[in-house]
Parts: structure tokens; C-alpha cells; sequence
């Protein structure tokens, strides 16, 4: 029972909280399946996506959605800041209990093209993380680093910034005696912005057919 409440009461601050794991994840705190949170706080450096999300969950009538819609009101709080910057990102970690850092660039062709940025957000952006923590004394407890798949044996440039933030984030625990960091990896998340769902379901929509690309040749689905 203590394991099923064990974010009751507690502050928690999600970066990267517009994107697509980010916002699932704030759904599933603000469920209450864990225990009833004392605020929520979505870190993220884009207003827009922050101004929609407000709207999505402050619109939420239907009655299977009165939990969460109640607790939007009550607990959801949104900062525009970017892990980049270490003073933003401090002043978002002064008031959280727990953090889950799942702010980050993910897509490979991004990272691919655009390698030091890539650095700049999966690696400095978790080494501030730590050093928010090394450096001030801060009220958080538990650090929860959001990693991926491809970390494991990496390839590609999102592989190995991601594998590079898992250990700047485990080795924290040897100076931070006071915070538990974590990793926790994942896989492709179905209907992702920049994943093949959205396509295919605007196909759909647009009576179009489905293309799947094969190394031989090209197979037509019809929708």
C-alpha cells in the first residue's frame, strides 16, 4: 500500500512535460493512482504547446475524465524554462520533491543533423539536473532520468547523448548522498508527434492509400 501512495502529498516536476511522454505522464500523476500529488509542475521551453496543454486538460468534461479534470484545476502548474539553462531549470527544482527528467531532443534524424544540440539538451541538460542538486541543497528526493532503447549499444548520436545522460545521472548518486537518481529506458511510443501513426491515420482520413516501403519494393494497403 505505501509503494501504490507513493507520490501522496508530493511535489513533483516533470521537464519536458509538453511532449509526447511528458504529457502522458502528466495524465497518469494527475490519475492519482500513485497517491494525490501535492502540485505538478510542467517544465518546458515551448509557451504554445504549454498553452494548449492548459486548455486540453482545464476542457476535460466527460465523467471518466472528472478526476483528472479536477485535479488539473487543483494541481497543474505549467514553467517556461529549457534544461539548457541551468538558472531556470534551478529555481523549477527549489520547489519539487521528485523530478522526472524526460525533457530531450529523441528524434534520430534531428540529433543526426544537429549533433551538438543534441549534446546540449540529453547531456548538459542532465548534468544541470545533477548540479542543481550537488550544489544547493535542494528539497528533492528522487530523480527520475527517462531514457530510451536505443541507449543500449548505441548507433546513432540520440543513442549515444541518451546513454551519456543515463551515466551523468547514475554517477550523481555517488556526491548526492541525500537524492536517489534513476533511469528508466523505453521504447517507440505509438503515435508520437514525428512517428508513422499520425501518417498513417491522416491517410486514412484523406480516403488515401497506406505506403509501406520494403527493401524490395512498395506494398499498398487499402484503407
Amino acid at each position: 500500500m505505501e509503494k501504490m501512495n507513493e507520490l501522496e502529498g508530493k511535489r513533483i516536476l516533470v521537464t519536458g512535460g509538453t511532449g509526447s511522454l511528458g504529457q502522458t505522464l502528466v495524465r497518469r500523476l494527475l490519475s492519482g493512482e500513485m497517491g494525490k500529488t501535492a502540485k505538478i509542475t510542467v517544465f518546458s521551453r515551448d509557451e504554445a504547446k504549454q498553452h494548449y496543454m492548459r486548455l486540453d486538460f482545464m476542457h476535460k468534461t466527460a465523467a471518466t475524465d472528472d478526476v483528472i479534470y479536477q485535479n488539473s484545476k487543483d494541481l497543474l502548474d505549467f514553467r517556461i524554462g529549457d534544461v539548457r539553462n541551468y538558472s531556470s531549470l534551478l529555481a523549477a527544482m527549489r520547489e519539487a520533491d521528485i523530478v522526472f527528467h524526460a525533457a530531450a531532443l529523441k528524434q534520430v534524424p534531428s540529433c543526426e543533423y544537429f549533433p551538438f544540440e543534441a549534446v546540449m539538451t540529453n547531456i548538459i541538460g542532465a548534468e544541470n539536473v545533477a548540479r542543481a542538486v550537488r550544489e544547493n541543497n535542494l528539497p528533492v528526493k528522487k530523480v527520475i532520468g527517462i531514457s530510451t532503447d536505443k541507449a543500449c549499444k548505441p548507433i546513432n548520436v540520440m543513442g549515444m547523448t541518451k546513454a551519456l545522460q543515463e551515466r551523468v545521472l547514475i554517477e550523481a548518486n555517488r556526491d548526492c548522498l541525500e537524492t536517489d537518481f534513476n533511469c528508466v529506458r523505453y521504447g517507440n511510443v505509438i503515435a508520437s508527434r514525428g512517428s508513422i501513426v499520425p501518417l498513417f491515420v491522416e491517410l486514412i482520413q484523406k480516403n488515401q492509400p497506406i505506403t509501406i516501403t520494403s527493401r524490395n519494393d512498395e506494398i499498398f494497403i487499402e484503407s
